[in-house]
């Protein structure tokens, strides 16, 4: 297979948690290095047909002549029926999951492919829709299924930025990649801002400083960034609102509680970042006014810009009333749930709330999903408020054959772009808001039980914390058009970088010196939160409480006597620093099939786990306060051992209730509010003031040139 590989130097962080110290790996056989190589194939240039010869015949795939390959023959029929009648939607057009028709064709699509008997029926279903169906439908239809799908565990999946570069670069960056790959390298002094680098052609970009929008960009660093943002797309891969039930067990991963976990982090994290800078609290969000605006600066790959909010965006619009009017029921009732202590589920049933455990009901109730207690009460009001705040309320909606509709949704209406604007945060405070009025229907926690009778922490000592900005590389070449010789050559003649500075940090290490009087195995926790609030004033602990973000947790076998618990930011399990490249996959699986080294299976591929480089907070310059929560509690695996039951090096273990490392809420113990009465009384809790500081790298730190 002829294909010149574009090897991006930046590679991006994405991971799972292990409590394994030692890095496991396998490495991969002739049948999956076949099946990975096969599959990447799909993604290439994803805008344009398959190029690969060996693939074209099976454009003429039949699946009713086929279906007895299939377990659900209902769903092969009736997918079969619509791309007959032309009832699916179009390519080049946007795709949005929050839409009704497209998450309809989306969840069929998803039911005839999982349904493949085999990995040979699979994937010629899959090169047989490719050419046919929506290409953003089918990246995130195909994605879904390679990570539930038994038969796909451990196959890579290329980053989504790599496949739609659109959804994370400026529309003036590809404009000019689109230049360049028209003309090569030999007008590049004439393009804004590009250099050759070896055999790639670099265009510098820098969001913050882009002069043609007079807003505020200064966090754009942290809301723009194609890690952080691609991070929450594929945490809606693995745990997809609309999959679930008795067929797909994610309840079992305490999915509920997991949801509220996952975007309290992202948003605490958030709050740290504008804290830096120097910014207020996050806006409280209600039905009058929303002051910032938002100018998205990205397109469509059609051409298409995404929708913009305006500053002193006005919500008391006649457009407006009937969403503000069911997003007022839809929380109505959820208050009302937590107030009267129980949920009513689809069968009239009361389900108590007002226990610690129940936060997984309440999770899965707001999140509005299949696996809501009664989806067709407790509604899905964060979708209504996206599509408000995004401003796409307005459009008129227009259908394809009558059937489909073509919608140009904001970037609140998509996982991968969804954090991008500031709205995004204050909606979910609003919705953390409702957690927060649950926990507080739970007792404090006992003192006594927070305690570890035999452990002592003495004190803690952290290295200096500094940030910096860095260069990365990203490939966009997958959204640039292949030319007549590229195209029958199967090859990109043209590699093209938009280099893109990012926050990161130097290595540190944290050192806790405990004593125990015997041995026994803890789980150990680090939390971050600020010391003052935007006005200088000091956080009370209670209050602080919902501000606490978790940087590691790990368990350790803790010896009798004195001893220094060392850990080094490098061993965070809650991290991954390396995300390969699609291109660099690729290489390294076609090179290991045709037996020039081999392809590793480990921790590196994963697709879940923060952004090893957004771990810390900018900080400043001088330094900037915050405080450092340590705790050691009693190592509670859980119920059934992380692990247990899957391969955790090539399975998620997704549904198979063995994903988490402790049998611990999320958060504890400052997922409730903690006073300082309590905390005094804990020994095996320490809090200490740490300073994060901010180093300027000059030649990191330009204004764009235009």
């Amino acid at each position: 297979m002829a294909r010149l590989v574009l090897c991006v130097l930046a590679l991006l962080a994405c991971g799972l948690a292990d409590p394994v110290h030692k890095v496991q790996q396998k490495i991969a056989d002739k049948e999956f290095l076949e099946h990975q190589v096969d599959v990447l194939n799909l993604f290439y240039h994803i805008h344009e047909p398959i190029h690969e010869p060996e693939l074209q015949h099976w454009d003429q795939w039949d699946l009713i002549q086929n279906i007895e390959k299939y377990t659900n023959e209902t769903a092969v029929k009736l997918y079969w029926e619509f791309i007959k009648s032309d009832a699916i939607l179009p390519r080049g057009v946007p795709f949005s999951v929050l839409e009704p028709t497209h998450l309809f064709e989306a969840k069929l699509l998803y039911n005839v492919l999982y349904s493949s008997k085999d990995f040979s029926t699979f994937y010629k279903t899959a090169v047989f829709v490719r050419n046919k169906v929506n290409e953003g439908l089918f990246v995130y239809v195909l994605s879904v299924v390679l990570l539930h799908h038994p038969g796909t565990q451990g196959i890579v999946i290329p980053p989504i930025y790599d496949i739609f570069p659109s959804y994370f670069h400026n529309a003036q960056v590809l404009t000019t990649a689109q230049r360049i790959n028209t003309h090569g390298k030999q007008w590049i002094e004439h393009y804004p801002s590009t250099y050759v680098w070896d055999e790639n052609v670099v265009i510098r970009w820098n969001d913050t400083v882009w002069p043609y929008f007079t807003d505020d960009n200064t966090l754009t660093y942290f809301t723009h960034d194609v890690n952080l943002n691609a991070f929450y797309y594929n945490h809606n891969l693995l745990y997809p609102y609309w999959l679930g039930g008795e067929e797909t067990p994610l309840i079992k991963d305490r999915r509920g509680e997991f949801w509220w976990f996952l975007h309290k982090q992202i948003v605490t994290r958030y709050y740290l970042e504008r804290l830096s800078n120097g910014f207020g609290e996050i806006p409280v969000l209600d039905f009058n006014l929303v002051k910032q605006g938002y100018v998205p600066q990205i397109s469509y790959h059609n051409g298409i810009p995404f929708p913009v909010r305006p500053n002193h965006f006005h919500l008391d619009q006649p457009e407006f009333v009937e969403a503000i009017t069911k997003i007022i029921d839809y929380e109505h009732r959820v208050r009302e749930a937590i107030d009267q202590g129980y949920v009513v589920n689809h069968v009239g049933e009361h389900i108590n709330i007002h226990t610690p455990e129940a936060i997984d009901i309440l999770g899965r109730l707001i999140e509005g999903g299949i696996d809501s207690p009664n989806p067709k009460y407790y509604k899905d009001f964060i979708s209504i408020w996206k599509a408000l705040l995004g401003n796409t309320l307005w459009h008129k909606q227009r259908y394809h054959n009558d059937q489909v509709a073509l919608v140009v949704p904001s970037v609140l209406e998509h996982y991968q772009t969804a954090l991008r604007d500031p709205a995004f945060y204050s909606i979910w405070k609003r919705v953390l808001e409702l957690f927060t009025a649950w926990h507080k229907t739970l007792p404090s926690y006992d003192v006594h039980k927070l305690i570890v009778p035999s452990v002592t922490i003495k004190s803690v000592e952290v290295d200096k914390l500094v940030t910096f900005f860095e260069h990365v590389y990203l490939n966009v070449t997958n959204h640039l058009y292949l030319n007549e010789h590229e195209s029958k050559a199967v090859v990109d003649d043209v590699s093209v970088l938009v280099q893109r500075p990012q926050l990161n940090h130097k290595v540190f290490t944290v050192r806790v010196n405990v004593t125990s009087e015997e041995a026994k195995t803890v789980l150990v926790k680090f939390f971050l939160a600020p010391k003052y609030d935007s006005n200088g004033v000091e956080i009370p602990l209670h209050e602080n409480t919902e501000n606490f973000y978790l940087l590691d947790i790990f368990p350790y076998d803790l010896p009798t006597g004195n001893v220094v618990i060392k850990r080094e930011s490098t061993d965070n399990w809650l991290t991954i620093r390396n995300w390969t490249p699609g291109y660099e996959v690729y290489e390294k699986a076609y090179n290991a099939l045709h037996g020039k080294g081999q392809f590793v299976l480990d921790k590196t591929h994963r697709l879940n786990g923060f952004p090893d480089h957004l771990l810390l907070p900018k900080g400043r310059v001088g330094g900037f306060p915050f405080v450092l929560l340590v705790h050691i509690s009693e190592f509670r695996p859980s119920k059934i051992p992380q692990g247990s039951n899957f391969d955790p090096i090539v399975s998620y273990g997704l549904g198979s209730g063995a994903r988490w490392l402790s049998d611990e809420p999320f958060g504890y113990p400052v997922d409730r509010p903690l006073y300082q009465w309590q905390a005094d009384k804990v020994p095996n809790l320490y809090i200490q003031d740490v300073h994060i500081f901010h180093k300027h790298v000059p030649e990191v730190d330009v204004p764009q040139v235009v």
